[in-house]
């Protein structure tokens, strides 16, 4: 594989051997290939694994040190993280080092059965092990967001199940729909976002029933068919109402799946329900039903919440039937929702047809379902996925393009004033996301989408695909990646593409708009390279990352053109000399001292005018000269033309008198 070393293994801060050649696949997840690991420098009662992640996708740092060494019978314990190799390395990999499962994983996916799990073992097992999980986790602020089937893993003790990691791919990423509440499951995989502790709730339940039936509830359609039937009769209906269980796993099963997430099961009713302090939970309370439904698409929807997830799906004819009398006419007369439809009318313009707008289309959907996520040209996103799922897209132009649309059109914005029982965290989302739209209006090289990338996930790594590879976080190390990169061979692009750029422009705040706004000067090839060329050397500048005598060789080749602007021949092969020295020391300011030496500029610039006004009175003095010299010539040609006139007259005369005079002679 291309990430392994030589001997195949990876290192890991230098104490811990990832060994690529013992994969163990029992304990891969969907999206992290497991290795085992050697700890060289401690004893271990337990063997290691190794997950090694998806670099295109972001990573949750902050939950990750939340959690480092959390250690509880009902969790895999992550003992640390981080990435492989040393700086400088040509290709690094993020790593997550956990204790290995004492036991088999429960099920290997969602799809298979298993030997189901007694009522009893609800009790005895199953929750015992899984509270105080959720319990630290919560009072960690941190959400799991992979509590299901196959993530669970048979005990070395047989006294229950363990919880297994889920840090290796975006929250909620790999849950299937069934598992995730109906905001959640209506958003991509990649942009369901942190969520709530109560989506980990939800997914317990879930999970639970699962574990009672040996397998995943029946369903019959699709996932949106699921979603859709959710929506319609309530999750514990659609999931469970078919089977039959004992009246306490009823009502804990209908305090977990309730779809408001303020009246769902938390930690004080679960531990209650343990002690036997069962209380009657109330059905979750119903979205209103229409009389008469209405078909959009292929499907029959009789609720405001379906309907939205149903015109969200296809999103250029759901744009012209938001806009139609026919669906006015159905929420006025059978939903009985005059304001609904007044709230539509106000965004959409009225009835009748219009070319699609996928802005008027997401608005409407919002107010008929305001907790839903973010839905805009057949993308659906919570506000708090967006971080993960943009830079996930970096390598689709297509996924890329409407996200960017998104956020420039600022639909995020719309999203929280409909919202108005929100997150306290949403506040300084809802700002984020506002200065993305900023940044996403702007086009030229550290500004637009790669800037939005790096703003959003302080965890991703530049993509440019000179360093990619190697892994590089923080701008401190970015110049030494590029001096690693260019030592074998000297690019032929130029220095910083539009990834350094944003990388730079986001991570390093001691750089403001006026050092970047000149890298896009198109016109002139020579400002941008100079204005980039002075980028690093203020980067360098901050690092103190000692010289950089590679990168300086690469740059000294884009910057001598610049030079080569001198006039004086003299000068201009001084500082081409002066120039190739200072690439040598490794110092880019050197360099810049040279290209930004202004008074030597502007002596060459006074010196080569007045070489020009000099060139040009000696021009016109050559010119009278030969004026003068042509005019002489022509003088004398004709004073010779007169004289040889003259000459002749009298050569002839003279002739003309001694022929007379011999005759009369």
């Amino acid at each position: 594989m291309a990430e392994a070393a030589a001997n195949g293994k990876l290192t890991l801060k230098g104490r811990y051997e990832i060994v690529t050649d013992d994969p163990l696949p029992a304990f891969d997840s969907p999206r992290a290939k497991a290795y085992n690991v050697i700890d060289t420098q401690g004893d271990r009662p337990l063997p290691l694994m190794g997950l090694l992640l998806d670099r295109r996708l972001p990573v949750r740092l902050s939950a990750l040190d939340e959690m480092r060494e959390c250690r509880l019978p009902g969790l895999l314990t992550l003992l640390d993280s981080g990435q492989t190799g040393r700086r400088g390395d040509a290709y690094r990999q993020m790593c997550l080092i956990y204790e290995r499962p004492s036991g088999p994983r429960l099920t290997a996916s969602e799809e298979t059965s298993f030997k189901p799990f007694p009522e009893e073992a609800m009790e005895r097992q199953i929750l015992p092990r899984m509270l105080p999980v959720l319990k630290e986790l919560q009072a960690r602020n941190v959400t799991h967001r992979a509590i299901r089937p196959s993530n669970l893993f048979h005990s070395g003790d047989n006294r229950g199940l363990v919880l297994g990691e889920c840090f290796s791919a975006p929250p909620a990423a790999d849950q299937s729909d069934f598992l995730e509440p109906i905001e959640s499951a209506m958003a991509d995989p990649l942009g369901r976002g942190d969520g709530e502790h109560t989506d980990d709730y939800y997914a317990l339940g879930v999970t639970i029933l699962c574990l009672l039936l040996g397998k995943k509830p029946e369903m019959e359609g699709s996932n949106n068919d699921l979603l859709h039937l959710k929506m319609e009769l309530g999750s514990f209906s659609a999931l469970a109402g078919r089977y039959t269980m004992s009246l306490p796993i009823v009502e804990m099963l209908r305090g977990l799946l309730n779809d408001d997430p303020r009246e769902r099961w938390g930690i004080t009713d679960l531990e209650h329900w343990l002690a036997g302090r069962h209380r009657k939970t109330q059905r979750g309370k119903l979205p209103l039903k229409a009389a008469r439904a209405i078909t959009i698409g292929k499907a029959e929807c009789v609720t405001s919440q379906s309907a939205a997830f149903r015109l969200s799906l296809d999103w250029e004819s759901g744009a012209q039937m938001v806009r139609s009398q026919s669906f006015d006419n159905w929420l006025r007369r059978s939903l009985h929702a005059e304001d609904l439809a007044k709230s539509l009318q106000g965004i959409v313009g009225g009835t009748g047809p219009e070319p699609a707008d996928a802005k008027a289309l997401s608005r409407a959907c919002m107010v008929l379902f305001p907790s839903s996520p973010i839905s805009f040209k057949g993308i659906s996103v919570n506000p708090d996925g967006i971080a993960y799922i943009v830079p996930a897209s970096a390598g689709s132009q297509a996924q890329r393009q409407k996200l960017g649309e998104l956020l420039a059109a600022k639909v995020p914005s719309t999203w929280f004033a409909t919202n108005t029982a929100q997150r306290t965290d949403f506040a300084r989302l809802q700002s984020l996301l506002d200065r993305m739209a900023t940044l996403m209006a702007q086009t030229g090289p550290g500004f637009g989408y790669e800037r939005i990338i790096y703003e959003l996930s302080p965890s991703i790594h530049c993509l440019s695909p000179l360093i990619e590879s190697r892994l590089v976080v923080n701008y401190e190390d970015l110049l030494p990646a590029m001096e690693a990169a260019v030592s074998e061979r000297l690019p032929s692009h130029e220095p910083l593409d539009r990834h350094t750029a944003a990388f730079i422009a986001s991570r390093c705040r001691q750089v403001t708009d006026r050092w970047i706004r000149p890298l896009a000067a198109e016109a002139d090839g020579f400002a941008r390279v100079v204005a980039q060329v002075r980028l690093m050397a203020f980067v360098q500048g901050l690092s103190s990352n000692g010289p950089l005598p590679n990168l300086c060789r690469w740059l000294e080749i884009h910057l001598r053109p610049v030079l080569s602007q001198f006039h004086n021949l003299k000068r201009r092969k001084q500082m081409l000399s002066e120039l190739e020295v200072a690439a040598k020391s490794g110092i880019i300011g050197k360099m810049m001292v040279l290209v930004e030496d202004n008074q030597a500029r502007a002596k060459d610039e006074q010196g080569y005018r007045a070489a020009i006004a000099s060139f040009g009175r000696a021009d016109m003095q050559v010119k009278q000269l030969q004026n003068e010299a042509n005019y002489m010539e022509y003088t004398a040609r004709l004073l010779g033309e007169q004289v040889s006139a003259v000459a002749s007259g009298v050569i002839g005369g003279l002739a003309s008198v001694a022929i007379l005079a011999f005759y009369m002679i």
